[in-house]
């Protein structure tokens, strides 16, 4: 993983993402050079996606988020997955000089199996 250079384009698509699927639905901030928060707008949930030399985590905040919450957190995470497979395996670059690569091949698909609303 090229840690700075994934962490500036994730944060790009996510920063992107703040009025998806609603207008004013999510809003994103930065915490440290590892991390973004998109909290949602009733406040019942937020994502936490923590880029470390480990790999990427994404991570829910909130005891009892809401169902609306739920069902856009799904839209969010599969639409990043789909940048993360864009990442890994889109394009001509050589494998050195990608942002990611897996360990794992199907890394992301098992990921998806653990979307709320895949």
């Amino acid at each position: 993983m090229k840690a700075g250079g994934l962490r500036l384009y994730l944060n790009l698509y996510l920063m992107g993402l703040q009025n998806t699927p609603e207008k004013k639905c999510w809003k994103a901030s930065q915490s440290d050079d590892s991390e973004v928060n998109l909290r949602y707008c009733d406040l019942s949930g937020s994502i936490i996606i923590q880029l470390t030399g480990a790999g990427i985590t994404i991570d829910r905040l909130g005891s009892s988020p809401s169902m609306k919450y739920l069902m856009h957190e799904s839209i969010i995470l599969n639409g990043f997955l789909d940048e993360l497979h864009a990442i890994v395996d889109g394009g001509d670059i050589s494998a050195e000089n990608r942002l990611l690569t897996l360990a794992d091949s199907d890394a992301l698909e098992k990921a998806r199996g653990a979307i709320s609303f895949s």
